[in-house]
């Protein structure tokens, strides 16, 4: 049973990791960032077997499956990369240190050997699985696209006003479809995410793509998949796709934020994983917030907790981190935060300028307004 409690720990544990720091300033993507976490929280514990006696060896061959099935080898040789990125790195350093002190505090005797296992057999370690295109970047890197992108010079294409404003310049709107997702205990939820509407007819339904190093062409190049075109006809708004035109399900637009755009209010995001709904019994809920104030400060706060069941025992857990309080700014398509420690954030932000009081979006991930 200890095993799966370790596992169920760990696993809170990384989610709550996941949603603090992966989705900071990116380097690559937020799919890298949680599989960077993952290996290294991994690699903790497999030194510190290693030191001791060693995995067995019928344990020896499972991780070298692993392994060698989702492409860790080839994730560490990018986390190279992470020394151009301090700040990521630090984070990430950070969260891992966070993880492991904490499960350190909750099993005093924790055998190494099988916290690296059940680190290995996560969901979320799963990368062939939950990050297919993840292995096929590590695999076949875009050359000119990708240097561009990782270049140490190089700053994303947002960052200055200049291009901040040439972006702006070249979009209608925001649009607005619906897609299902994994929720909370496994069961399957309805996301609703923005779509950028371009002048000249072209729409990019993930709207980290604006924040791309390369430009916006050089994404299109690297992610076609994710560039389409939209029209009006008929009175409605329609995207096209493969089987055709299809009208979207929700016909409102949204137009850019106003620079000095002020929020106010405590917005919410909560994502989760689990067997419930295929009758397992772990359940994983993971929330960050942002609370704004209308006079230009922010606290960020994230955490995880879940629920499994092990025989006849209960077994809950949870993880909060601490509260992040800063000063934020909006301008052009962006949500600039500067926190009281140093660190910073940048985000693609979406809500109806007239009345911003129910969601907002901050790279496409909906954060619903709660009660103070």
């Amino acid at each position: 049973m200890q095993v799966n409690v370790i596992a169920m720990t760990l696993l809170v544990s990384l989610v709550a990791a996941q949603g603090a720091y992966a989705q900071d300033i990116d380097i690559t993507s937020k799919a890298f960032m949680q599989a960077a976490l993952t290996v290294m929280t991994f690699d903790y514990y497999a030194t510190k077997c290693q030191q001791g006696s060693g995995f067995v060896a019928n344990d020896a061959a499972k991780i070298d499956a692993w392994q060698t099935a989702n492409g860790v080898a080839q994730i560490r040789i990018r986390l190279r990369d992470l020394d151009r990125y301090p700040t990521q790195k630090q984070q990430l350093d950070q969260a891992v240190a966070n993880i492991t002190q904490k499960i350190a505090g909750q099993y005093v005797n924790l055998d190494a050997c099988t916290a690296a296992l059940s680190v290995s057999k996560l969901p979320d370690a799963q990368f062939a699985t939950v990050s297919p295109q993840l292995l096929a970047s590590v695999s076949n890197p875009p050359k000119t696209p990708k240097k561009a992108e990782r270049s140490p010079s190089a700053t994303p294409a947002i960052v200055s006003s200049q291009s901040n404003a040439k972006t702006v310049a070249q979009i209608d709107s925001f649009g607005f479809n619906s897609r299902p997702k994994m929720g909370i205990g496994g069961f399957i939820a309805l996301d609703i995410y923005p779509v950028v509407l371009f002048r000249n007819g072209d729409a990019l339904t993930n709207v980290e793509g604006l924040s791309f190093g390369g430009g916006l062409e050089a994404h299109k190049r690297v992610n076609p998949d994710e560039w389409t075109r939209w029209r009006r006809q008929g009175g409605k708004l329609q995207l096209a796709q493969k089987d055709g035109w299809k009208a979207l399900p929700f016909q409102t637009t949204y137009p850019k934020l106003p620079n000095d755009f002020r929020l106010d209010g405590l917005f919410r995001s909560l994502s989760g994983t689990g067997t419930v709904a295929i009758g397992g019994n772990q359940s994983i809920a993971a929330w960050q917030d942002y609370r704004f104030s209308a006079d230009g400060r922010v606290v960020r706060g994230n955490g995880a907790g879940g629920r499994a069941q092990s025989g006849g025992t209960s077994i809950a857990t949870s993880n909060t981190a601490p509260n992040q309080r800063g000063r934020y700014r909006v301008e052009g398509l962006t949500l600039d935060i500067t926190y009281d420690d140093g660190s910073s954030e940048r985000r693609i932000l979406i809500t109806d300028p007239k009345d911003p009081k129910s969601v907002i979006w901050l790279d496409g991930v909906s954060y619903v307004r709660r009660k103070q």
